[in-house]
């Protein structure tokens, strides 16, 4: 998923655009996951390279109010 193709498709609304590249970060980057991401559903796939790998497929985030508002 890119953030600028969801930029350009909310354009019309410059706050939802931020708020949603806000939660995307979050749900990516934030160093505090495991606070907040409970992983549901994972899979075994094989890299390009051959090698075994897990990949979420699946996984619910609970934020609190005051984030959410």
């Amino acid at each position: 998923l890119s953030v600028a193709l969801s930029g350009t498709v909310l354009s019309r609304c410059p706050a939802c655009a931020r708020n949603f590249a806000n939660l995307y970060c979050n749900n990516i980057c934030s160093p505090n996951q495991s606070l907040f991401t409970n992983v549901t559903r994972i899979v075994n796939r094989t890299t390009a390279l051959g090698k075994p790998q897990l990949a979420v497929m699946e996984y619910q985030c609970f934020y609190q109010q005051d984030f959410a508002d």
